[in-house]
């Protein structure tokens, strides 16, 4: 591996989480319509629905779908949870299950290794951003995510004008941070977005598998939390 000096993250399921756990959120969705399935199935019918989501969105971001288009894509995306958990949503349930989902107020929490890895980061001098395909300026979100302290900036698909595994979105932000790829790593959770994006952008890919879904996964570095970075740079 070359010398690495910048360092870019993911954000959901890398960095952050849903806060609640969005399987609670979903659970009491279903009683919505009267459907009775235990909370312990839902995180993995969600997982798998995330990579759904990702192979749709790096076929068309997120960012360029209005209002009504973003409406039918979440509806969608709740069908295919509950359709492995055995059932099939109509399109009335499936739009009563996502405005509930929507209308639920909820908050980003870190995972529990996150800030010794960034202080670890920060205190070697390695550059550190965010790399998402959140909608949003990276610079609100910064403030929001009150991480300033230890990463440089975020780059989102609302700056950049595209998602990944766009190069543009990587080659934007390797030009924020005045960095080449051979320089850089890439840590995310998703195959299709993450890891094929970075990798097609020339920047070495890892991939963070904390539920164990991608054992089998050899086209890169697996890790299974962020405390092992440590010991890759």
């Amino acid at each position: 591996m070359n010398k690495i000096n910048c360092v870019f993250f993911d954000l959901y399921n890398t960095l952050f989480k849903f806060y609640p756990d969005r399987e609670e959120t979903q659970y009491k969705a279903s009683k919505l319509i009267n459907l009775e399935i235990e909370k312990s199935k839902f995180k993995n019918a969600i997982l798998k629905s995330d990579q759904w989501f990702a192979k749709q969105t790096a076929k068309k971001s997120m960012h360029l779908l209005n209002d009504e288009e973003k409406k039918i894509f979440y509806c969608e995306y709740e069908r295919k949870i509950f359709s492995y958990l055995g059932q099939n949503l109509s399109e009335s349930e499936s739009e009563k299950i996502w405005s509930y989902v929507y209308s639920q107020k909820s908050s980003l929490k870190k995972y529990d290794d996150v800030l010794p890895c960034l202080k670890f980061l920060k205190e070697n001098n390695f550059m550190v951003g965010i790399i998402t395909n959140i909608d949003a300026k990276g610079e609100d979100l910064i403030k929001k995510l009150n991480l300033s302290n230890y990463i440089l900036k975020i780059i989102t698909s609302y700056d950049a004008g595209a998602s990944k595994p766009s190069k543009k979105i990587f080659e934007y932000a390797l030009n924020s941070f005045n960095s080449a790829p051979s320089e850089c790593l890439f840590i995310g959770d998703q195959i299709e977005t993450d890891i094929i994006g970075a990798k097609n952008s020339n920047i070495t890919p890892i991939l963070l598998d904390r539920e164990n879904h991608n054992n089998s996964y050899k086209e890169c570095k697996v890790i299974k939390n962020l405390n092992e970075l440590q010991s890759i740079i």
